[in-house]
């Protein structure tokens, strides 16, 4: 069996979530990096491409000359799938491309800047029969597996109440001086409609379809931007009514003074609730109604069949987000191959991806309305 190839779209030196994408894409021994536009400055690019060790030919200036010069290699040779790993504004256009032509496609989140680029996404992946997976990496965690389990098996009984939070503090050194640094997460041109909605918002409301299934019907949003002269939000809180009647309420911001990067769950039932914290990945407690908690810990011969499959080192032994990521890589490349999926190996999808730009809409219309807002259905 050959290994797949993969092109990289962005990623170029000092790019976290590139180095992210190459690790993880590549963790398994599944696949190989071979090609790739690494900057939009070609000089730049073919340095990165060296330091990379990738073969200067097939380090592009852009996308349509990588779609070129892909195009001319035979099967076997030329890229089987392709990563996005830049800035929003581009996800719909470089997904679109690349779909067109018959390649496979990863995109980091969010997967556009608008549900209707989202949509046409979904519908031309589907189209082509091909792969589009979103990387939203922490829900390759083990116990975010785990508690997907027990709440699918009844073990929180009816679902009464969700609550997210995604805080971080990155940004709160601009609030008192708005010229410390720039970044592209504040320019709309760059970002879409959104700064910490279409960030790290993505991410907590992906947390909670994939754990709980549940998909938000109605939500009541109040963001702020505390940062001066800032456009886009960089906080917020939205109060949602998902679907069979559960509540919930998200909270998320990039100003929370002392915050690394603190993605917490917590899903409360008739039966018990859960809690799982990102920066304590590797533990689940659900509380029982008696005021006791059950603790449940990565390698465990109690967990269930895709939160042991999702774990490469046993209990004890620290993973990490690009051993998370990378289960969602090989959860794709076992689509790509028609296999048949091993425990734990699943992957954000384009539905995922399209729900969670449903609600960023609503959100953005709710926060201006200051009102109640339904959510665009996703089929």
């Amino acid at each position: 069996m050959r290994k797949l190839l993969g092109g990289i779209i962005g990623g170029g030196e000092n790019s976290f979530i590139g180095y992210a994408h190459r690790a993880a894409a590549t963790l398994d021994g599944e696949a190989e990096i071979v090609a790739g536009v690494l900057s939009s400055d070609p000089e730049r690019g073919r340095a990165r491409g060296a330091a990379l060790g990738l073969d200067p030919s097939r380090v592009y200036p852009d996308c349509e000359s990588m779609i070129r010069g892909e195009k001319a290699l035979p099967e076997g040779r030329r890229v089987d799938f392709v990563i996005i790993a830049v800035p929003n504004a581009p996800h719909h256009e470089l997904s679109m491309a690349f779909l067109k032509e018959g390649f496979h496609v990863f995109s980091d989140k969010p997967m556009a800047v608008s549900l209707a680029q989202a949509l046409s996404i979904r519908a031309e992946a589907k189209r082509r029969g091909l792969l589009y997976a979103l990387t939203h990496g922490y829900t390759g965690y083990p116990m975010v597996k785990q508690a997907r389990h027990l709440v699918r098996e009844g073990e929180l009984g009816r679902l009464l109440r969700v609550v997210v939070e995604y805080t971080q503090g990155w940004l709160a050194p601009l609030v008192e001086n708005p010229e410390a640094f720039t970044t592209w997460h504040l320019n709309p041109d760059v970002s879409g409609p959104s700064c910490t909605m279409m960030d790290v918002g993505v991410h907590a409301i992906n947390l909670v379809n994939t754990v709980t299934g549940l998909v938000p019907e109605q939500i009541c949003a109040d963001l702020g931007s505390a940062i001066p002269g800032n456009p886009l939000d960089d906080n917020g809180s939205v109060l949602i009514r998902f679907d069979g009647g559960v509540r919930g309420l998200l909270h998320a911001s990039q100003v929370s003074s002392g915050e690394g990067n603190a993605l917490r769950l917590r899903v409360y039932g008739t039966r018990g609730g859960l809690f799982w914290d990102q920066e304590n990945p590797d533990v689940l407690e659900c509380m029982n109604p008696d005021g006791t908690s059950t603790i449940y810990r990565k390698g465990s011969a109690c967990l269930c069949e895709d939160a042991r499959g999702a774990a490469r080192l046993p209990g004890g032994h620290p993973e990490g987000l690009v051993r998370a990521f990378a289960n969602i890589y090989q959860g794709g490349f076992k689509a790509i191959r028609g296999e048949r999926d091993r425990p734990g190996w699943d992957y954000p999808c384009s539905f995922q991806g399209t729900v969670t730009l449903a609600f960023v809409e609503a959100v953005l219309k709710s926060s201006a309305s200051k009102s109640w807002t339904d959510v665009a259905r996703v089929e």
